[in-house]
């Protein structure tokens, strides 16, 4: 990667996309899909109906306030959320 600055990390970040290769990921995965989410809205679902293996789609609402990129302001529903999903799956 040319540059040392944030600009140019993100210039390369943009070049990733995922593509076929989605089709071959078996391992367990947890996908978080918020309401009201501004800056890929619908991507959750769309990686959730591509992926062969074992997934779960979790979905926050505004009614938990969980809503929005990340869920800002429900931290701790979507905490309790991913470290059950991790429990069940790391669990011997």
């Amino acid at each position: 990667m040319a540059g040392d600055s944030p600009f140019d990390l993100y210039q390369e970040v943009l070049k990733y996309r995922l593509g076929d290769e989605v089709r071959n990921i078996t391992t367990p995965i947890l996908i978080t899909e918020p309401e009201d989410e501004q800056f890929w809205p619908g991507q959750s679902q769309a990686l959730y109906d591509l992926l062969p293996g074992p997934r779960e789609l979790v979905k926050f609402t505004a009614a938990e306030g969980a809503n929005r990129h990340c869920e800002p302001m429900g931290l701790a529903v979507r905490d309790a959320r991913v470290f059950d999903w991790l429990d069940r799956h790391l669990t011997a």
